[in-house]
């Protein structure tokens, strides 16, 4: 997988499994509550897959957007994070009960 690959894939599920991850592995976000942590998951996963396109921007393997582009492509993409989050945390969590 090259890099360009990879952030693609980071930019959607990779963020999601990571923002899961580091929720179940963070003690701060142990001691929260369940709905705080479903919250921090999607935050995280939002904010990581946004730097991610951010750094494909960088690296030239994303367009720049122009003017209220950046607000509708990092919206897009934080939000597709967050909906694959989603499926993360069924599949994690929720299949277990």
């Amino acid at each position: 997988m090259e890099l360009r690959e990879f952030l693609a894939w980071f930019t959607t599920a990779g963020a999601a499994l990571l923002a899961f991850w580091l929720v179940e592995h963070w003690p701060w976000a142990q001691a929260q509550a369940a709905e705080a942590k479903r919250w921090i998951n999607y935050a995280l996963a939002f904010v990581l897959a946004d730097l991610a396109y951010l750094g494909m921007i960088g690296l030239s393997y994303a367009p720049l957007p122009v003017g209220i582009e950046w607000a509708e492509v990092l919206f897009l993409v934080g939000t597709t994070a967050f909906g694959v989050s989603q499926l993360v945390h069924g599949r994690a969590v929720l299949s277990k009960k």
